[in-house]
Order: structure tokens, then C-alpha cells, then sequence
């Protein structure tokens, strides 16, 4: 066993709050984003279809150009263990942005796909927190994580305010 290799890098963590309900905004995620299905991702991967991946991946992602990856439901869990009873992590992303990265550097898996936290806030409004990409990805010289990594600020940010228009 070696010593672990220790990298330094500066974060950023972004707080936004919109003023709409968390149950309306968790419905509102899962018309925003979609989610892979898990099965068809494994078929075609097992079936080495590498051109129809590709294709449902970029389908998937839709205009935004993420997905949903997973979530954690902290709520349903720690709720119960007197914690926050309304919190859910959401694991999003998009397999094809991520590869570029991790050719140069398999490790930016790290943070591939991004974490993005929805809480309950006071007086029924919705507290959506996460790193900014440009930070967590900006360890790295190459240019590829310096315009993927601006490039998924822009995409959170529009996320965010897609989430926060009562008409989604």
C-alpha cells in the first residue's frame, strides 16, 4: 500500500432558493430531467451497441443536455431519525460530457456525475445546493475541463431557473 497522494483545490458551493413548494419542485425535476433506464443501458452496453448508446444517452439528455443518474431520498431515511424530512441528493449528468474528462483523467469521476441537493426551506420555498463544476473540475490544466466545466455552470444554472418558473 502507498501513501495517498494528496490534491489541493479551492470549491465553490452554490445555495440557490426559488420560491416554490419542494413537493412542486420534485415534480417538477422529474419533467425537466429524465432518467436512463438502467436495463436498456445494460442491454446495450452487454450488446457492445455502441452507435445506440450514444443515441440514447443524447435523447435522454434532451435540450439541457443532462439526466438523472440516481438520488438519494436523505429525507425518506434520516427523516425518520429526527433529520430533515423533506432533502433528496440527485446524482446529474451526462455519460457522454463526462468521458471527455475522463479519458485525461479517469479520477474526475469523482465528481462525474454532479450532486445537486433539494431541502425544504422556510415559508414553503426550495433551498437547491451544489459545487460549481468550474471549481471541482478546475484542478485539472487542460482545456477540455476548463469549457466542460464552465459549460455545466451554465447548464445547473439554467436547472435551477427552469425549477424556479412555476410553469415547469
Amino acid at each position: 500500500m502507498t501513501t495517498p497522494a494528496v490534491r489541493i483545490y479551492s470549491g465553490e458551493r452554490l445555495e440557490w432558493v426559488i420560491d416554490r413548494p419542494y413537493e412542486e419542485v420534485m415534480r417538477s425535476i422529474h419533467h425537466v430531467l429524465w432518467r436512463p433506464s438502467p436495463r436498456r443501458l445494460m442491454f446495450m452496453a452487454i450488446l457492445k451497441q455502441k452507435a445506440a448508446l450514444e443515441r440514447y444517452i443524447q435523447r435522454i439528455a434532451g435540450d439541457l443536455g443532462l439526466m438523472i443518474l440516481g438520488s438519494v431520498p436523505h429525507g425518506s431515511i434520516l427523516g425518520l431519525l429526527g433529520g430533515p424530512k423533506r432533502a433528496e441528493m440527485f446524482l446529474i449528468g451526462n455519460p457522454l460530457v463526462a468521458l471527455g474528462m475522463m479519458q485525461l483523467h479517469p479520477v474526475a469521476g469523482v465528481y462525474a456525475p454532479l450532486r445537486v441537493m433539494f431541502t425544504e426551506a422556510s415559508s414553503g420555498q426550495t433551498r437547491i445546493t451544489y459545487d460549481r463544476p468550474s471549481r471541482l473540475f478546475g484542478q485539472w490544466p487542460e482545456p477540455v475541463f476548463a469549457s466542460t466545466s464552465l459549460m455545466l455552470d451554465e447548464k445547473l444554472e439554467r436547472l435551477v431557473r427552469l425549477l424556479g418558473n412555476k410553469t415547469s
